[in-house]
């Protein structure tokens, strides 16, 4: 068995419970706003996280930032974990770490890369009998209350001052902590926050523009001295709609000046496309592998692709060297036997595209310098036989190295024994 299958009693809610939590305050988000909870965050002397993360709250409601951190979150959350001990997966290890409590668990340690530090206090990691499925009991600890800085490492019971109530690298809380990222860092979302701003403003001014200049002018004339024709007409101005109208006597002289000409419009669509694209960038580290605009080619949007799965191997790195770090020591306070072991991603299927061309840079490597076969199954992911001498021998009896010998008509080649490492080969070649 890889862990007890009863819950074990530890101080439940030890920091959670004597924190004074507080609603954020929302309002209109402007530059300079953006720039004093930046200030904040970063004061020496007394550092405040409140307006800083009040901000964010407020900042993560826009679309392209959920459309775009979400993917890119998807990347980590979507496959699945395994626990192997000398090559041996541990089926009831392997439960807990696919749950849905572990699921949450990875999203909120993944998000210290967009909020910026994080501090999670377990509670209890227990198996629910009638769902027969393992949870994990925790609390994320309010951003607003967490003073991560040097000198500081603390958690405060009021978020407006840094006070060390709660020493969380020290026991008797520290063997149930875990936290993760830069104790300076901000995250993403503050990057992208400046043009998530300029990008409301746009909105809102592209929507008055809309409203003015949208939908034609109408007009209504009347005779001067009718007064009773007047407001006749005023009152069937106002109800037919929100356009705008002139009720004029007739023989009034009018002018209509343009207020826009073409597609003078477009100038607020710009924008919008700009900041999109700025956060598309700031998270993804690319724009067209979530709008392909006018210059979406395949082969650039390739080229971006791989940037992207670059950023995502980063980040399932990053949560793999928390689960086999502190998760694991928490494990064990739970009763799972984890010594041993690693916590490592399933792999996921065969991009063939991108084994050809690994597999291309291999072969011309091994033409130059000796590999040795081990770090080809292990690159490829193939099972090495159990006959595997065998198979070599018999290799070596037709060939001397895995680069394609000059065909010599005279003296053809022994033909290739029929084994899974040269099927391979012939894939490829």
């Amino acid at each position: 068995m890889g862990a007890k299958s009863t819950q074990t009693e530890v101080p439940k809610n030890l920091v959670v419970q004597q924190i004074t939590i507080k609603q954020a305050t929302r309002g209109t988000q402007d530059i300079d706003g953006w720039k004093t909870a930046i200030t904040q965050f970063k004061s020496i002397t007394n550092p405040n996280r409140v307006k800083f993360y009040d901000l964010i709250e407020d900042i993560v409601t826009d679309g392209q930032i959920e459309a775009t951190w979400g993917k890119r979150q998807d990347q980590v959350l979507n496959k699945y974990l395994t626990f192997k001990r000398d090559g041996v997966e541990d089926p009831e290890i392997n439960k807990l770490l696919n749950s849905s409590s572990m699921r949450w668990l990875i999203r909120d340690l993944h998000n210290a890369i967009a909020y910026g530090y994080t501090l999670i206090y377990v509670n209890s990691i227990y198996l629910n009998e009638e769902e027969e499925q393992y949870i994990i009991d925790y609390n994320l600890i309010p951003r607003k209350h967490v003073h991560p800085e040097v000198g500081w490492e603390c958690i405060s019971k009021e978020q407006t001052s840094a006070t060390l109530d709660f020493l969380y690298k020290m026991p008797p809380i520290s063997p149930y902590m875990i936290w993760a990222g830069d104790p300076y860092d901000m995250g993403l979302i503050m990057k992208a926050a400046q043009y998530v701003i300029y990008k409301r403003g746009d909105f809102g001014d592209w929507a008055q523009f809309a409203e003015m200049f949208g939908a034609p002018l109408r007009q209504a004339f009347y005779d001067g001295y009718d007064d009773k024709t007047r407001i006749v007409l005023e009152n069937a101005m106002e109800a037919m709609a929100s356009c705008s109208y002139i009720v004029a006597p007739k023989g009034t002289d009018i002018k209509f000046l343009d207020a826009v000409k073409g597609t003078a419009g477009d100038l607020y669509k710009t924008l919008y496309d700009a900041c999109n694209d700025e956060i598309s960038k700031t998270i993804l580290g690319n724009t067209l592998t979530t709008d392909p605009g006018n210059n979406g080619s395949r082969a650039l949007g390739e080229v971006h692709a791989g940037g992207e799965n670059a950023k995502n191997e980063s980040d399932q790195r990053f949560i793999l060297s928390i689960l086999n770090g502190k998760l694991k020591s928490i494990l064990k306070l739970f009763g799972f036997n984890v010594t041993g072991g690693e916590i490592e991603y399933v792999s996921a299927g065969k991009d063939w595209t991108l084994l050809k061309t690994k597999w291309e840079v291999w072969s011309g490597i091994r033409q130059q310098t000796p590999i040795s076969d081990d770090q080809i199954y292990e690159e490829f992911d193939i099972r090495k036989p159990d006959n595997y001498e065998e198979l070599k021998a018999l290799m070596d009896l037709g060939l001397n190295s895995i680069a394609t010998p000059v065909k010599d008509p005279l003296n053809p080649p022994a033909p290739k024994p029929k084994n899974f490492v040269n099927k391979v080969i012939d894939f490829f070649v």
